[in-house]
């Protein structure tokens, strides 16, 4: 929401505090333009105060800091620290401490944004209507019976949402977005594969589900997965993926940062799902491709 700040104001405060250091809270804010014609100081306030909430941000006797591992991960460039704050941010806003009150309207911290996310992650992204919020909002009340368990009731949430997707890595293009998740599961592809070059495909689904719950078996989608009306929602077969997830892995596979691979017929594998629920690809293996030096 935008009481909660917004993700440009996120970045300016975080090049703040990485370019000057530890801050009081007015230091800061000042710094940040707080008492400049035509810059909101309720937007820096919201942002810094939500964002301190969920653990980016630390205080200690008055005096505002980036919280660790966040300022190491950031390191001590501020065009860097800009770069890398999406996937910080995304860390942060998915932890598990962040998402305890799931189903709770009031002081849920970022799970608003997890089950929205996850919710639009399990759709058919190639029948999806993102162009409004009521085309978007008419698809949910199909499918979500319970209103209190509704996430996106009015435009104000849908345009949180869309905004947050945009940044974080799940969405791409403007007005009417296109859900792909590509972007965040390239950045987590380390912390996916760990040490290993090739996984079992079902492995990795899993370990990239546990590195972001909001995907197909993670601990989020599968909460909003079971109050989904089966007659209004598609569910995939089993060792089929959403269309999201497939459409991630054929670009990752395109971009050359890891071959799927079809091993054996005999071995379990995973199949991708394409346009009009056809099934897409079918592997057994996904395999990391590492740079090379240089590159």
């Amino acid at each position: 929401m935008p009481s909660d700040g917004l993700f440009n104001v996120l970045i300016v405060l975080t090049r703040a505090l990485v370019r000057l250091g530890p801050k009081s809270r007015s230091e800061l804010l000042n710094a940040c333009g707080a008492e400049l014609d035509g810059v909101d100081p309720k937007h820096l306030s919201q942002s810094l105060t939500r964002w301190t909430e969920l653990g980016l941000f630390a205080v200690d006797d008055g005096v505002i800091a980036l919280r660790e591992p966040y300022r190491s991960l950031l390191g001590r460039n501020a065009d860097i620290a800009e770069a890398r704050l999406p996937k910080v941010a995304r860390e942060i806003a998915l932890a598990p401490d962040n998402n305890a009150r799931f189903w709770e309207a009031e002081e849920n911290r970022s799970a608003d944004f997890s089950r929205g996310l996850s919710w639009i992650l399990a759709q058919d992204v190639y029948a999806l209507d993102t162009s409004s919020h009521q085309r978007v909002a008419t698809l949910e009340s199909t499918q979500v019976a319970d209103d209190a368990k509704r996430m996106l009731q009015n435009d104000t949430r849908w345009n949180g949402l869309r905004t947050w997707m945009l940044y974080l890595g799940f969405a791409r293009g403007g007005a009417q977005v296109t859900i792909d998740p590509t972007d965040a599961v390239r950045d987590m592809l380390p912390s996916i594969f760990g040490r290993d070059e090739s996984l079992p495909a079902p492995i990795f689904v899993e370990r990239a589900a546990t590195a972001l719950p909001v995907l197909d078996g993670g601990a989020y989608r599968l909460k909003i997965e079971e109050v989904l009306k089966d007659s209004n929602w598609t569910r995939p077969s089993e060792g089929h993926l959403s269309t999201a997830f497939s459409r991630a892995i054929q670009r990752l596979d395109r971009e050359g940062l890891i071959a799927a691979e079809k091993k054996s017929d005999s071995e379990e594998g995973i199949m991708l799902t394409g346009v009009d629920q056809r099934p897409w690809r079918g592997m057994t293996h996904i395999r990391r491709i590492q740079a090379k030096k240089g590159k």
